[in-house]
């Protein structure tokens, strides 16, 4: 038996300044129970004069961040991801409208002047409005999606992440031993920056020379959270001489919970200024040499992995990859030095001979 679709009524809940009335849906069994609702919801909350900030792109975009994403997720995370894109790009485009007036064109007009930004930032753009105005609508806010549709693709060139050669690697192995060995871990095993300052000593196995990864560190709220690795990423990897020589200089460091930091968790943002600082010096000493993020620190190992003959199947599992396809479009990049090697073989063939026409 097929259930009784519901109906709407559209009552007048407030005022724009032009006093043009604003909607707002209402559902119900039949008809006269939906404007029931409507006449009951009057009776609470009065009919406002002016719009409530509640019915405009900001206003609930505010509580969208408040009740659908702050609770659930890490500070970097809601930052990034979901803080950054509205301020800066969504409420200067859309933020002063009424939502039941955003239309698709208006959502189209917007993500055309996007589509100058990263294919990153657009992703992360076109996952807002979205959630935005889906839970507009879920709430009663707005009768449909204007997003629905509308695609965002982003026309900026990609980003080229930097990578150390082997040349750079040693230089950088031999500086930073004595000064961050945790950075000479990284470039040995890939780890994530979040997985690094997780490290417990007791995830080192020297007999068998293997590590493991089974936290990563989040700061949630001003406190350190232990979670499981992105995309459940647990694994076992064997560590390399220059491993255990950096985990040493680390344990004669740093005695305690975690391996780099002692019984504190460091958090990841705290970590990467260190770098940042330690790049820097290095880069003067060393004209020439690239400052990496910790992102890049991870690349350069799979990179390097890559131009030493490994498949692209064993770096995924070091890496800790969801999908083999990531490691193999995102961090193993071609590097112009390998292009060139693999094309060398072109430039060894005589000219072409120009074929005689009488």
């Amino acid at each position: 038996m097929n259930k009784k679709k519901l109906q709407t009524y559209y009552g007048t809940v407030a005022y724009k300044a032009d006093k043009t009335p604003v909607k707002r849906a209402f559902h119900g069994r039949s008809k006269a129970d939906a404007k029931a609702k409507y006449f009951a919801y009057i009776a609470e909350h009065g009919r406002a004069e002016k719009c409530s900030d509640l019915y405009t792109v900001s206003g609930w975009a505010a509580q969208w961040l408040l009740l659908y994403k702050r609770p659930y997720i890490t500070d970097p995370a809601y930052s990034t991801t979901y803080e950054l894109p509205i301020r800066r790009h969504i409420l200067p485009a859309l933020g002063n409208m009424l939502l039941v007036d955003v239309t698709p064109a208006d959502i189209l007009r917007f993500y055309q002047q996007a589509s100058s930004l990263s294919p990153s930032m657009c992703g992360k753009i076109r996952m807002c409005v979205n959630g935005i105005f889906r839970s507009a609508c879920s709430n009663g806010l707005c009768t449909s999606n204007p997003a629905d549709g509308c695609k965002l693709e982003s026309m900026a060139l990609p980003q080229i992440k930097e990578v150390y050669n082997d040349r750079q690697i040693e230089i950088a192995s031999r500086w930073f031993l004595s000064r961050m060995p945790e950075v000479v871990l990284l470039l040995e095993t890939g780890m994530r920056r979040g997985e690094l300052v997780g490290l417990h000593p007791e995830d080192i196995d020297r007999r068998r020379r293997l590590y493991r990864v089974q936290r990563s560190i989040a700061w949630v709220s001003g406190k350190p959270v232990e979670r499981s690795p992105k995309c459940g990423s647990y694994r076992v990897c064997p560590l390399s001489d220059r491993a255990l020589q950096a985990i040493d200089a680390l344990q004669r460091r740093y005695a305690g919970k975690y391996l780099i930091s002692g019984d504190i968790a460091l958090r990841p943002d705290t970590w990467s200024r260190r770098l940042k600082a330690e790049m820097a010096r290095l880069a003067q000493a060393h004209p020439g040499m690239p400052e990496l993020t910790a992102h890049e620190l991870r690349h350069t190992y799979g990179t390097y992995l890559r131009r030493h003959g490994a498949d692209i199947y064993s770096i995924s599992k070091i890496l800790g990859h969801k999908d083999i396809s990531v490691t193999a479009r995102i961090y193993v990049h071609n590097e112009i030095a390998e292009l060139r090697k693999a094309v060398r073989w072109c430039n060894r063939r005589e000219p072409i001979q120009e074929e005689y026409i009488p």
